[in-house]
């Protein structure tokens, strides 16, 4: 494991429902048992942004951050509206009780201004102009509101989320996670060779901006790049 600080603060990990019940009992915990390891990866990015963000100085290393953080914030952004668009009517209609997620769409309208900053802040900005501080400023704006919503709480939602780019999506979601999490686990379940394919395909477009991940293409922990106790 590697020393701290990791991707795992300052704002804490969820523990999933798996840890203490059987997610087959019911398909509402399968449910929330998947969101939990996808917000945990979430979590894990905001954390090695926010960690990383002051040791970065070198214009290349800046380069490879801010698409990092450009790529971070719009597959956040992408999931949000993939719940308020698709999962967040299903739940109603199933529930039968319309509106019944709205507070969950307003957890996501108060931090959606923060989010929206950092994407653009990772997009537009230059090298030469990059400022942790203000990246910082950023995310501790965001982050209490952030974390309570994921803490709050896929298949129509997984056809849509497929449309991604492949080149930044899956490599980014494979090193945000953490297979030693709890124990061990092996979410996502991927087909055999998946990651390999990941690995040695997908990712070699913008490998720079990987190296900034919490852990490497099998999930596994590893030092943070700049500022986690030594690089890669």
């Amino acid at each position: 494991m590697p020393p701290h600080p990791w991707a795992d603060g300052p704002w804490p990990l969820l523990e999933t429902p798996s840890k203490t019940k059987d997610i087959t009992t019911h398909p509402a915990l399968y449910i929330a048992n998947e969101m939990a390891f996808a917000h945990n990866s979430m979590l894990r990015g905001l954390n090695s942004i926010y960690l990383q963000a002051p040791h970065v100085s070198d214009p290349t290393d800046i380069t490879d951050f801010l698409f990092f953080i450009t790529s971070w914030a719009a597959w956040v952004s992408h999931h949000h509206i993939l719940e308020e668009e698709k999962m967040f009517p299903g739940f109603e209609r199933v529930i039968g009780i319309p509106g019944f997620l709205g507070v969950n769409v307003e957890q996501h309208h108060s931090f959606q201004p923060s989010l929206k900053r950092l994407l653009e802040y990772g997009r537009d900005t230059e090298p030469g102009e990059y400022d942790a501080k203000i990246v910082r400023g950023i995310i501790e704006a965001m982050a209490p509101g952030f974390r309570e919503h994921l803490a709050g709480r896929l298949s129509e939602c997984e056809a849509e989320a497929g449309g991604q780019d492949k080149n930044v999506v899956p490599p980014m979601v494979l090193g945000l996670r953490d297979v030693t999490f709890e124990g061990g686990n092996d979410w996502p379940v991927m087909p055999p060779l998946s990651a390999w394919v990941v690995h040695y395909f997908f990712k070699r477009k913008y490998n720079g901006a990987w190296r900034f991940l919490p852990c490497d293409t099998w999930g596994r922990p590893r030092e943070l790049a700049f500022g986690g106790g030594g690089g890669e």
